[in-house]
């Protein structure tokens, strides 16, 4: 009888501090919720203030060739982009699509929700991002980090004393020729896709394919899905060249969305 009290003594203390800790933590993590929320509120405060200025600054400035209006830019497009933290794995899906793993890749700047065309002033949150590595131009899905989109980049140009213009240089491309028929580079391109359906998310085993035609050099290949009533609901472009490169690849099924169409 004597050791139950004894076992029943020691339970006690532990039961109680049990309860204690729990009433404790009922009553103390909303306050540390509510904490974390108005510190983010003024972190996200803050950040809209110095966004606004940005803007201010740069509407006053109507030269976007100057190098205050560049700088002022590259603020603004930094300052509401997302962590680097969070654009590693778009940073790591653009290495992959070159295959090139240690290529510095740069991140240009975001477009954000609000309106179908991405043209919203809602700062906080993008709904697209864009990125340059290796020549080419990237567009990214910031909520998956799906590359939507792939070309050239942008290429500046200018004219010389003696009148004639120069060019910045182009991405290296495969012009070997060790393919001429539509269907080898089809095999090539679907390979591809498949390769990395991961990085691009699409599976074009489930759309139906098409060959739109070629230029020297170039093929245009497409993939589609349709519904019941015709109306294509995925679309995806591709141009790939003789030598089996994929050089421009664009996946419309976002805009389609946007648009609805």
């Amino acid at each position: 009888m004597t050791i139950k009290q004894k076992n029943k003594s020691r339970i006690l203390p532990v039961t109680l501090f049990l309860a204690v800790v729990t009433v404790l933590a009922v009553v103390l993590a909303p306050r540390f919720l509510h904490q974390s929320t108005v510190i983010q509120s003024l972190q996200n405060s803050v950040k809209d203030k110095q966004i606004a200025e940005l803007l201010v600054t740069m509407s006053k400035n109507p030269n976007k060739e100057s190098q205050e209006y560049k700088e002022l830019r590259q603020k603004f497009c930094l300052l509401t982009a997302r962590s680097v933290k969070e654009r590693e794995k778009a940073i790591a899906n653009i290495r992959e699509f070159l295959g090139m793993p240690d290529l510095p890749v740069e991140f240009l700047c975001s477009r954000f929700a609000g309106k179908p065309d991405d043209s919203g002033t809602d700062y906080n949150n993008p709904a697209s991002e864009y990125y340059e590595a290796a020549l080419f131009s990237f567009e990214i899905d910031p909520k998956n980090n799906y590359i939507i989109a792939v070309g050239e980049a942008e290429r500046r140009w200018g004219t010389k004393e003696d009148g004639t213009r120069w060019f910045e240089n182009m991405p290296e491309y495969d012009y070997s020729g060790r393919y001429s028929k539509p269907e080898e580079v089809k095999k090539i391109a679907e390979k591809f896709l498949t390769d990395h359906k991961d990085i691009l998310g699409i599976d074009i085993t489930k759309m139906t394919y098409e060959f739109e035609g070629t230029k020297p050099g170039n093929f245009f290949l497409k993939w589609r899905t349709v519904d019941g009533r015709g109306k294509t609901i995925e679309l995806v472009n591709v141009t790939i060249t003789n030598g089996g490169q994929v050089i421009v690849y664009d996946n419309d099924t976002y805009d389609l969305a946007k648009n609805g169409r």
